[in-house]
């Protein structure tokens, strides 16, 4: 699925939560030895030195106000100007009703429409593309894109699970969970009445590799795993497949792309994914190594950290389980 969108990102906002955690630390706590390895494991094999993490009473909600109030600020607009709030994280408040709701109620954004989308780290683009729809259709002016992430609830849960088991297998399927940190994510859409915005998106599923990563919930306590290698080589030889006719479509070339925002899960598939794209290192702004994986959160924070200039030619390229991934390319 492809589409050449009418809208532009007018404000950006990121949350990261002040309580940092280093992985020598997760890596001691499970007693790391017993599994053959470091406690610098996770930094040396993933990158991933350390991330943030929220208390337990902030909600993912929490996350997403405080950085949709950065980014409607950012926009320049009122939060009685948005017409419609998407939340697009793996984490909710509740399973009903939808954890945009809270959003609207704590920014006071009192004539917007409220909906979730949710599709595991690339919720958030999705929930761009739901935005850009429904400015097509005309029914909105301004969107809230947002998310809110507090994975560190599954980091302790398999903490726990490690400390008890010494198979190198289970390590193996497991230390992935210890990978990702608390965040929250927020963009304001609008239509461009210019030449900013999408030029080109284009999402793609696969879902022969569903199973690669998955979690739930049950009365017994979270179960699941993230097979790491494997998903990263199907998510890797995906992008590696479609960036050229992604170029293509553009009408870029490498060399034209002032900046790459990329779905961070760690070191290796980070640089393999700036090679893919044929781009240098410093066009793709490195969020993992000091937040580790932002999930959903990822883009807009690194978009926040690393903010691009007006006219700046951006890349896109997003990524989730499932398998779902997105290559697109905007005008800043």
């Amino acid at each position: 699925m492809e589409f050449i969108g009418v809208s532009k990102i007018a404000g950006v906002g990121a949350y990261l939560p002040a309580t940092v955690v280093d992985s020598a630390s997760i890596m001691e706590e499970i007693g790391c030895e017993r599994f053959g390895v470091s406690k610098s494991y996770m930094d040396k094999a993933l990158g991933i030195r350390e991330r943030r993490v929220c208390d337990r009473d902030t909600a993912p909600s929490d996350l997403a106000c405080a950085a949709s109030q950065r980014a409607i600020e950012a926009a320049g607009i009122r939060p009685e100007d948005l017409g419609f709030i998407v939340f697009c994280g793996i984490d909710r408040d509740w399973q009903e009703p939808a954890t945009a709701h809270r959003v609207q109620s704590l920014l006071g954004a009192r004539n917007a429409s409220c909906l979730d989308v949710t599709n595991a780290c690339h919720g958030f683009i999705d929930g761009m593309a739901v935005a850009d729809a429904f400015i097509a259709a005309g029914m909105v002016d301004n969107v809230l894109v947002c998310t809110g992430e507090r994975p560190s609830d599954v980091m302790y849960e398999y903490v726990h699970k490690l400390k008890k088991v010494r198979s190198r297998e289970l390590f193996k399927k497991w230390v992935g969970m210890l990978s990702a940190g608390d965040a929250g994510g927020a963009m304001v859409i609008q239509r461009s009445d210019d030449r900013s915005g999408w030029r080109n998106l284009r999402l793609c599923s696969r879902g022969q590799h569903a199973e690669l990563c998955h979690y739930k919930r049950t009365d017994k306590g979270i179960t699941g795993h993230m097979l790491m290698s494997e998903i990263t080589s199907a998510v890797l030889d995906l992008h590696e497949e479609m960036i050229g006719n992604t170029y293509d479509r553009l009408g870029w070339a490498p060399g034209d792309v002032d900046w790459a925002y990329l779905h961070q899960s760690g070191s290796a598939p980070h640089r393999r994914m700036i090679a893919a794209a044929h781009l240098d290192v410093s066009r793709a702004p490195v969020t993992y190594e000091k937040f580790g994986n932002l999930t959903s959160a990822t883009i807009p924070v690194a978009m926040a950290l690393t903010p691009p200039s007006r006219g700046d030619k951006l890349l896109i390229l997003g990524a989730g389980s499932g398998i779902s991934v997105c290559q697109g390319g905007m005008i800043y």
